[in-house]
């Protein structure tokens, strides 16, 4: 993690994503910015935060680990998303593991001063119940969609997650064929079994391997897989 000391970029940022019409001056004065690199951790499971992630630029994907020591997807986020938000006024232990998706910039607020914020700023307050309803909306989206659809519905989806953008288009990037281990943990599924999926979506053209890497090349049909089930 970089911390990038501009106060400039800090403004610059709250005002692009909207976050002065939600949070003070003087709040947003005080925030930092933070540069996280690729697959770089926010938080870990068991993590008391001392403050909330905003997120403003880039992609983060959110995991939940099992008793049995597996990871579970539980989504991905794009800008402008909170981390932190269901930890904020009871201190809760982190329940989920957060990482970025490549490169991501946070805004970060600390916790005594959201507090004292959010006595009397009701539009912040708004925003985080706005916040929590989607994010309970999406842990049944993603629960329903992990024990119920086949594992073919749950591989399109994951890669429509992962290459949307924060407008909802879609990006053809690619993915390293070595991390299908950890894909096939998040999926609830063994790895012989995705890797028998990758290779019939491979044959009927939908997706490509070279050089190691995956990557689209049938959008359609992979959205037609996945069924309007996203990760989000």
């Amino acid at each position: 993690m970089q911390t990038i000391n501009d106060r400039e970029a800090v403004r610059a940022l709250a005002v692009k994503n909207g976050l002065d019409g939600i949070f003070s001056p003087l709040v947003t004065h005080r925030m930092e910015l933070r540069r996280y690199a690729d697959e770089e951790k926010l938080c870990l499971v068991g993590d008391q935060l001392d403050g909330m992630f905003i997120l403003v630029e880039g992609k983060l994907k959110i995991q939940t680990l099992l008793p049995n020591g597996k990871s579970m997807l539980v989504r991905f986020t794009n800008p402008i998303s909170v981390i932190g938000d269901v930890e904020l006024l009871h201190r809760f232990p982190v329940k989920n593991q957060v990482e970025s998706v490549g490169e991501s910039l946070i805004l970060f607020a600390g916790r005594r001063l959201l507090l004292r914020e959010l006595e009397e700023n009701t539009a912040l307050l708004r925003f985080l119940v706005g916040e929590l309803s989607h994010k309970l909306h999406t842990l049944g989206q993603a629960s329903a969609l992990n024990l119920l659809y086949p594992v073919e519905n749950r591989f399109a989806s994951y890669l429509m997650s992962l290459f949307a953008d924060k407008n909802g288009d879609r990006r053809v990037e690619e993915i390293r064929t070595s991390s299908l281990i950890e894909t096939a943990e998040l999926l609830g599924t063994s790895y012989r079994h995705l890797n028998r999926i990758v290779r019939r979506f491979i044959d009927e053209g939908i997706i490509a391997r070279n050089r190691g890497r995956l990557s689209v090349l049938d959008e359609s049909k992979l959205a037609e897989l996945a069924n309007g089930n996203l990760y989000e």
